[in-house]
């Protein structure tokens, strides 16, 4: 649970020094008054990454030359974590000192959606990889290093493939062995977020179509040992020399929602899709609490695109969480919320509301 946080010269927030405590918190204000940039630091805290860019200058608050994010977290063990930038550097730092990056990831688990998440169920299959990648490594912060050394590999096979250079076979080993334990994680992961889903779904109490998700890899086989990956990989090579690119892996599987029998891209509402991502949301959060890394919540305009009734009974899973964060601009649809302490945001100060 995150019981602190400080920022300084992040975004348009102005310097604050917030104590959040347990339980659900309303982040109310209008559009631009930074409720988005605060459930933005609290994630780069905790993932040292930014769900809005990939660049960390990009977080500056204008006319300023760094930022900085601190944060206490209390999980039985307190912590505190700092993430920030400078003359062109970012930097991390655990209990005040550096630490590796899978140490700083297993202090605070955070589950999100925001609006970078809005075409998760509809978009470019990167997406729906990048969620269930999260999911992995927010239960297991050192699966990290199995999706680094793949993607090294492949970006160093893009390099021979696109200098027609020889020699692929050494790379094709190294992405033999991290795709198949890749693929097995993907699989597993999967699988179970489906039945975490299932639960969600029951909880919410909302009458919805059957909805089906299914792991797509590009490389279909029942077997994702090593060997069966490889030759696979070895079949491809004429064609991936052809086209100056690879072919097949990993970073071409996809995941598939089926609402209805029929794929969520063709059918489906606005704001069907909308609580399905938030009830995927939650089932992500129920394997993180099964993993005793009980996570934080962020939800981004939450109400966006919902009616009452649906938002009452999706935003009725998260109840029990130990700790969520809401930010919305519409303050009479969460009566519901009558636990929900509220703070209000305005050109970036924060306060009681």
């Amino acid at each position: 649970m995150l019981s602190h946080l400080s920022s300084y010269a992040f975004r348009n927030l102005k310097d604050i020094e917030w104590q959040p405590g347990p339980g659900c918190h309303l982040l109310l204000g209008p559009n631009g008054s930074g409720k988005s940039s605060l459930l933005e630091a609290v994630y780069l805290l905790a993932t040292t990454r930014s769900f809005r860019t990939s660049q960390p200058a990009d977080c500056v608050r204008h006319g300023e030359g760094e930022f900085r994010v601190q944060g206490e977290v209390d999980s039985g063990v307190r912590s505190r974590l700092e993430v920030g930038w400078v003359s062109g550097g970012r930097h991390r730092r655990l209990n005040d000192k550096a630490a590796p990056l899978v140490e700083h990831l297993r202090v605070l688990p955070v589950v999100a959606w925001t609006d970078a998440d809005r075409d998760l169920l509809t978009g470019p299959p990167a997406l729906r990889r990048r969620f269930v990648d999260q999911g992995i490594v927010a239960e297991k912060p050192a699966t990290l290093e199995k999706l680094a050394r793949y993607r090294q590999a492949l970006s160093e096979k893009r390099i021979l493939l696109v200098e027609k250079r020889p020699a692929l076979g050494p790379w094709n080993e190294v992405l033999a062995s991290a795709a198949s334990e890749i693929m097995q994680l993907r699989c597993d992961y999967i699988e179970r977020v489906s039945t975490e889903f299932a639960d969600a779904v029951s909880l919410s109490g909302l009458s919805l179509p059957q909805v089906e998700i299914r792991y797509r890899p590009s490389i279909s086989t029942e077997e994702v040992s090593e060997e069966v990956l490889l030759h696979t990989l070895e079949s491809f090579e004429r064609r991936e020399r052809e086209k100056g690119r690879p072919l097949v892996g990993p970073h071409l599987d996809d995941v598939e929602v089926l609402f209805d029998g029929r794929s969520i891209r063709r059918v489906g509402s606005a704001g069907e899709r909308k609580v399905l991502g938030l009830l995927l949301a939650a089932a992500r959060g129920g394997l993180l609490r099964a993993a005793e890394r009980d996570p934080i919540y962020l939800l981004d305009d939450a109400d966006t695109e919902l009616d009452r009734g649906r938002l009452e009974a999706t935003f009725g899973v998260f109840l029990a969480a130990q700790q969520v964060l809401v930010s919305s601009n519409r303050e009479e649809v969460w009566e519901m919320a009558g636990e929900a302490v509220r703070w209000r945001l305005d050109e970036g100060n924060l306060g009681s509301a």
